[in-house]
């Protein structure tokens, strides 16, 4: 979306208001202009940042792409669309994307705000991601697992079943980045209970520390030597 070059200006002095909105997923959300960039927040969290939402922008520059051999990459957790951002406009990426996303208010915005403006081909897919895995036949070569509650991973999406479901969807050499948050003590004991779950049905799983984030990946072989 365009805006006035003045209230780009003004966005580098402080932030501004582009719109509040709430939904039943999200009682509270609003997207802000950022030095120039949009945020979309909640009360609690951010969801999106363009190109500075630095925990996956981080983790895929550690990326070793070589082996992935093809462009079919599903999005679970849409946001205003910053991950597809990143891969189009900063890492030169050409994917095909399914992004599937819960919330009806949150897919709008992303159209709004950044879809329109990309040339990858998107599908956005209003669906609850455990559902749409759960009748979906298709596979893909790239999944990216970004849904939060606010600050909070519903822990449906947590299981090893779900991580299961997960590994069944990928293509022979997929790969799989899944955020967290590793913030609080709380999170980092999680964290660490997720580990041995994800080492279950991963064996040759790697987290990728990004400030406040870990970033899973599913093999080892996906991270540049």
């Amino acid at each position: 979306m365009d805006h006035p070059w003045w209230k780009k200006a003004v966005s580098y002095i402080t932030d501004v208001s582009l719109e509040q909105t709430s939904s039943l997923y999200n009682p509270f959300l609003e997207v802000l202009l950022v030095k120039g960039r949009h945020q979309l927040t909640t009360r609690d969290a951010i969801y999106s940042y363009d190109d500075k939402y630095e925990n996956f922008s981080s983790a895929f520059r550690k990326v070793n792409w070589k082996p992935l051999k093809g462009n079919r990459v599903l999005v679970l957790g849409l946001g205003l669309g910053s991950v597809i951002l990143i891969l189009e406009k900063i890492l030169n990426k050409t994917f095909d994307y399914t992004a599937v996303e819960i919330d009806p208010e949150i897919c709008r915005m992303a159209h709004s705000y950044t879809l329109k403006n990309l040339k990858s081909y998107v599908e956005v897919i209003q669906a609850e991601a455990h559902s749409f895995l759960s009748v979906n036949d298709e596979k893909y070569d790239m999944i990216i697992m970004d849904i939060f509650q606010s600050a909070i991973i519903p822990q449906k999406f947590q299981s090893k079943e779900y991580l299961q479901m997960l590994s069944g969807k990928l293509n022979s050499k997929g790969v799989l980045l899944y955020n967290r948050m590793n913030i609080t003590e709380e999170d980092k004991l999680e964290n660490k209970l997720f580990d041995s779950i994800m080492e279950e049905v991963f064996p040759n799983t790697e987290a990728i520390q990004v400030k406040n984030n870990l970033v899973y990946i599913n093999d080892k072989a996906f991270l540049e030597s």
